[in-house]
């Protein structure tokens, strides 16, 4: 089956004329279908055709099927969401942009644009929310997009550690009291803190924090009442399976400060959230308030 080359050139754009001009010559009856569905701007229908001549029992030719890349990465994009989310379209132009002689890699960075700022959208309403958990997903997304900007990913993560203060203090004007009990259970429980440099009670940490023979924290900083801790991406799981290493360490924490002490574990790299370790005052012992999943 073959198309004559007559083509509409003012209702196309130029890499759709150029897909369609390709596809013209081409012998598989789905791309010279395609070829007349683009001519006539009827992306869906051309997609569908795109898609079957992809898994057509025809050998296709090198640039047959550079041609079918193309036209499924631009159909894709001209249709758009919701039948063709970012994330599909990018992995449609990604596939097609590899080729040698693909042209939609100009496609492909308008997608991934687009992509970066729909979900720097989300991220920014969900701040603006205190939903810590959804924050931290979109941020994934973004991450793995490429092109993104390591600076906003830092300052997402400042507004969220901001998020976490504001609601740690916010409701308990008179924990501090409630809390004196805890606190001096926590020094009977760990006498030798008080005195301890803060060069020893940094290897304590470090030591106590490490499973199996591996160390789960990369940085550990201390303060007068609060323990930074960062975890690699890649030891989250140990850590999750080993919570109660880190509510015995701030219980160290508040008898060397003798105070309502914290303990903040964000993930190396992009200092984002993980877990908040605090006193509980009804049990009297630290909690773990696990802020985002990882």
């Amino acid at each position: 089956m073959r198309l004559r080359c007559s083509i509409a050139r003012a209702t196309l754009t130029p890499l759709a004329f150029a897909i369609a001009a390709q596809l013209a010559g081409c012998t598989n009856g789905s791309i010279a279908a395609a070829r007349g569905e683009l001519a006539a701007g009827h992306y869906a229908a051309a997609h569908q055709d795109l898609v079957t001549a992809s898994h057509s029992s025809e050998q296709l030719s090198a640039r047959e099927r550079r041609e079918v890349a193309d036209g499924i990465c631009l159909t894709e994009y001209k249709i758009g969401a919701p039948d063709y989310p970012f994330a599909e379209q990018q992995h449609a132009c990604a596939a097609a942009a590899g080729a040698p002689g693909s042209e939609s890699s100009a496609l492909l960075d308008k997608v991934e644009k687009a992509q970066r700022t729909t979900t720097s959208e989300e991220i920014s309403n969900a701040i603006s929310h205190g939903d810590i958990a959804q924050a931290e997903a979109a941020i994934a997304r973004y991450n793995s997009i490429p092109g993104g900007d390591p600076n906003a990913v830092e300052r997402w993560s400042h507004q969220l550690w901001a998020v976490v203060n504001r609601e740690d203090h916010g409701p308990t004007r008179d924990r501090k009291r409630h809390l004196a009990p805890a606190i001096s259970e926590a020094a009977r429980a760990y006498p030798r803190m008080k005195a301890m440099k803060e060069g020893a009670f940094q290897l304590w940490v470090e030591e106590h924090a490490t499973v199996g023979g591996t160390k789960m924290l990369s940085l550990v900083q201390v303060g007068r009442s609060t323990l930074n801790l960062w975890i690699p991406s890649d030891h989250l799981g140990t850590a999750a399976l080993n919570l109660d290493r880190f509510t015995n360490i701030n219980d160290a924490l508040v008898a060397r400060c003798h105070c309502d002490g914290r303990t903040k574990i964000a993930v190396q790299g992009s200092d984002l959230p993980a877990y908040l370790v605090r006193l509980d005052p009804e049990t009297r012992l630290s909690e773990v308030l696990i802020l985002a999943p990882h």
